[in-house]
């Protein structure tokens, strides 16, 4: 009998040790290779004239996370391609609709050596994505539908932690020698009650160019280098990466030094930095999310005077199916960390304007999601020029409005 008493009582102090919230937040992810088959065109430089992959330098994937609190239920979802256009997340939402997740924040890793031919639209075609593989498309689609709905499958109680560390020497201005650069690392980690990692989230604002155009052979860039070291420091995870206010942030490859030798460096010293700040990271089952979702009007596009001169009409013509009436504009909160998901190719000075409007959070900033909006430059970046400048699709007061829309839409973070 005392041995009945002593093993309740066990019980008790376990449950009642336990978080209140522990089997409410839950999560679960999953990875599933999106490597193409067959030869495609290779994505993400107008000076490789869309060539044909030729091999697979390293495979890539599609990494889900699903996450619910009980209230609401969001997949966050990277792939290691080079941009999400706003069909492409519309017929995967479609076909994940039976899942009912309250939203779906979709993300490119932006690499340049990853598989283009997915996207059926002329402006897109002859600048970076090369011609039209319906295959591919079709692959792609439903491997990225495989992958949330395998992750809403393996959802599993869980625990929630984040933290912003600093990586600097990674990346470079590429608009201004020796400019501004955002060394922010964003980290999440979610695990189980055992301690078992479900998956990393990182964070971080540097172009995935470190392969030149002269690359042809499809890869993940650092990006999937950083992800794919993660990894292998803790099998069984999955680590996302979810690029960061890249817009004029260049890959800090050094003089001379041999690409691929760079793609790695970069990739494993960012993991690194990322594994040895985890035991800072502090867990906790008591989880709380908050999703601020919204479709705002865009302006109307304005290509900047003394860009495509002379062919102005053409580059309208030709980029009426990238052309947005209204723009998806969405946050997610958890706990104390706000994440903003933006369209927008965004330049690091706007980022650090987004991570003004809370600066009691952590925030990260996921560039590359769901749609894209062209470059987005603060409007004296604007006027000096550049490539960036006339990537400017909406004009050199579409910032401000961009960054006062975030405002209005964060209006409710707690």
């Amino acid at each position: 009998m005392k041995a009945s008493r002593r093993a309740l009582a066990g019980a008790l102090v376990i449950l009642l040790s336990t978080p209140l919230f522990a089997a409410q937040f839950k999560a679960g992810a999953a990875r599933v290779e999106i490597t193409p088959a067959m030869s495609t065109p290779l994505a993400g430089y107008g000076e490789r004239r869309s060539k044909f992959s030729t091999g697979v330098m390293d495979k890539i994937y599609c990494r889900a996370l699903v996450i619910s609190d009980g209230d609401k239920k969001i997949a966050l979802v990277s792939n290691d391609i080079l941009q999400i256009l706003a069909d492409l997340k519309q017929e995967i939402a479609k076909n994940v609709s039976d899942l009912n997740l309250d939203g779906i924040l979709l993300s490119s890793t932006h690499t340049h050596s990853g598989p283009g031919g997915y996207i059926d639209d002329p402006m897109v075609k002859i600048a970076v994505m090369g011609k039209y593989v319906p295959g591919y498309r079709k692959f792609l689609v439903e491997q990225v539908s495989q992958a949330i709905r395998q992750a809403e499958k393996n959802m599993a109680p869980a625990q929630f932690g984040s933290m912003i560390a600093q990586a600097p020497g990674f990346a470079r201005n590429r608009r201004h020698e020796g400019g501004v650069v955002d060394p922010s690392l964003g980290i999440i980690k979610i695990a189980d009650f055992s301690g078992k990692t479900v998956a990393y989230m990182i964070n971080y604002a540097e172009h995935p160019t470190s392969l030149p155009a002269s690359n042809l052979k499809i890869s993940g860039d650092y990006a999937g280098a950083l992800e794919r070291a993660m990894e292998g420091k803790d099998p069984g995870a999955i680590a996302m990466f979810f690029v960061g206010p890249l817009g004029d942030q260049g890959a800090g490859c050094k003089l001379n030094e041999e690409p691929v030798k760079c793609k790695d460096r970069l990739g494993n010293g960012l993991a690194d930095e990322a594994w040895k700040n985890l035991p800072a990271i502090a867990l906790t089952g008591n989880v709380k999310i908050n999703l601020f979702d919204q479709w705002y009007p865009v302006p109307e596009l304005e290509l900047r005077k003394g860009c495509w001169t002379g062919v102005g009409w053409l580059m309208k013509k030709l980029g009426k199916d990238l052309e947005r009436d209204k723009g998806e504009f969405m946050a997610v909160e958890i706990n104390d960390t706000l994440i903003y998901a933006s369209a927008a190719e965004l330049a690091v000075e706007v980022g650090f304007q987004l991570k003004a409007l809370h600066p009691d959070k952590k925030q990260m900033v996921f560039a590359h999601s769901n749609d894209w909006l062209g470059y987005l430059l603060t409007p004296p970046e604007y006027d000096f020029g550049g490539y960036e400048a006339c990537m400017s699709i909406y004009g050199r007061e579409f910032e401000p409005y961009f960054v006062d829309k975030f405002r209005e839409l964060t209006a409710g973070v707690k």
